[in-house]
């Protein structure tokens, strides 16, 4: 969670995606502050409860920075990134509560992140058809918007649901 504030206040900086009036300072130091602090926790849980989990920690900082600053002249701001960060998430929550991974997990990952890459999808073609490039200006976008995050919050369900089925067998 700390992590996707990082995450938002970085893209805030770079495009005003969410039409802030708040102070670029307070944006940066918010911004990399939490980074700091999601990366002190997956530390922690780094050297006391997965040794692997590094890597996702590693990985999920990488693309919150690279892709919401727009870094290497956007190279890594689009879809694939999007929906590759998103199934790291994923696939990173079920190792770290279960310490391995498994074909499952695999693949609700990459539903997970194909899931949050059509989000984005949506996203850029409610832009087009908005007034004043604000997605959330029309009902139909605000509808979209809508579906997508039940999407989103349906499949989080499945994944806590096979979690719990794992650790009952």
């Amino acid at each position: 969670m700390v992590g996707g504030v990082s995450a938002n206040f970085f893209d805030e900086i770079q495009g005003r995606p969410w039409h802030t009036t708040i102070p670029e300072i307070h944006l940066w130091i918010v911004s990399f502050s939490s980074l700091l602090i999601s990366n002190l926790i997956g530390l922690y849980l780094t050297m006391n409860v997965a040794r692997f989990f590094w890597f996702f920690s590693l990985v999920w900082s990488f693309f919150a920075i690279t892709y919401d600053l727009e870094l290497f002249n956007g190279f890594f701001h689009n879809t694939p990134s999007l929906a590759l960060s998103w199934g790291y998430v994923c696939l990173g929550s079920y190792y770290l509560q279960s310490l391995k991974i498994t074909p499952q997990i695999l693949i609700i990952s990459f539903v997970n992140g194909c899931v949050a890459g059509y989000g984005r999808e949506l996203y850029e073609v409610a832009k087009q058809y908005s007034k004043d490039n604000d997605p959330f200006s029309s009902k139909e976008s605000r509808f979209a918007w809508t579906l997508l995050q039940r999407q989103i919050l349906l499949i989080n369900i499945i994944a806590l649901a096979l979690l719990a089925y794992r650790l009952l067998i």
